[in-house]
């Protein structure tokens, strides 16, 4: 069946995601695979691959926090809210109030209401606002709610600091950048971004293109197997089990060989007796019935 589950890349900096999938595409040899959140081409760190059928895993990886380090100058604006962009306003003699800005931090904890940049991949009638904005269309992104976990300002000068935030899924750093600089009464953009972790993984674990060629050609297995890459409760099923989840039937509680411990509602990972991914089900026990699928595997 060819290879299946996650590769962890260590993105370098001036290269946009898909050009990342297309490079592990080709280096593994795969016809499928897809990134589980993109990084903008000026950012490095964790991207997270999914490699033939691993590509349906993110639905189920939704619960996981990312972490980045952010360095944020104050210095002028920009209309991508980083770097990269144009310059809209310059500000001379910056000054920050590193209290001002710890307060700030501390006041947009929990699930805050964010407005994505204008260059965002935000769709407006099918169209991503980026391509739109770029067509010189006037278009506003939607609000949405995101979640911070932790933001720590870990070191600064005259006009920039580095941040380490954790965030949820979707979050955008470049509109916190932002936000802080206006409250702060200066500019505020990115002017480098790196990521730490994402889905549960983290970039220590994660390669170079470069060093994933290198590990190809020694034949190291860089892939990360479907059933070793979900954070969820695992639990196997006897032989008859497998078959009747291959036929998409409801999981019976008699085929289930472990317990565990999971909340009613809750995902869990069903493999069978070799630890092959056969499904992911949801768990919700009703007199003889175990739970349902929600999305089925093939296992190698």
């Amino acid at each position: 069946m060819g290879k299946q589950g996650i590769v962890l890349i260590d993105k370098e900096k001036g290269i946009t995601s898909r050009k990342v999938v297309d490079q592990v595409m080709k280096t593994l040899k795969v016809k499928r695979a897809g990134h589980f959140g993109s990084l903008d081409p000026f950012a490095t760190g964790l991207l997270c691959i999914g490699i033939g059928q691993g590509t349906k895993l993110l639905p189920f990886m939704h619960a996981h926090q990312k972490e980045y380090i952010a360095t944020i100058g104050f210095d002028m604006t920009t209309d991508t809210d980083d770097i990269t962009g144009n310059a809209l306003a310059r500000f001379q003699d910056v000054c920050l109030d590193i209290d001002a800005a710890r307060d700030w931090f501390k006041g947009n904890l929990g699930w805050i209401n964010q407005i994505p940049p204008r260059y965002c991949a935000q769709k407006y009638q099918g169209k991503p606002l980026y391509k739109l904005t770029r067509a010189n269309m006037d278009v506003h992104p939607r609000e949405k709610q995101v979640h911070i976990e932790d933001a720590e300002i870990l070191k600064w000068g005259s006009d920039w600091m580095d941040v380490r935030i954790v965030c949820s899924r979707g979050t955008y750093i470049r509109s916190i950048a932002r936000d802080l600089g206006v409250h702060l009464g200066y500019g505020g953009y990115l002017r480098s971004l790196r990521r730490l972790q994402s889905e549960g993984f983290q970039v220590e674990d994660a390669v170079t293109i470069e060093e994933l060629k290198d590990k190809i050609e020694k034949g190291i297995d860089v892939v990360i197997p479907l059933s070793k890459a979900l954070h969820i409760p695992k639990a196997r099923v006897i032989p008859i089990g497998q078959r009747g989840i291959m036929e998409g039937n409801p999981i019976q509680s008699s085929w289930v060989v472990d317990h565990v411990e999971a909340i009613e509602g809750n995902y869990v990972a069903m493999t069978n007796s070799e630890g092959h991914l056969l499904c992911v089900a949801r768990y919700q026990p009703s007199g003889g019935i175990w739970g349902y699928i929600e999305r089925g595997f093939r296992p190698d």
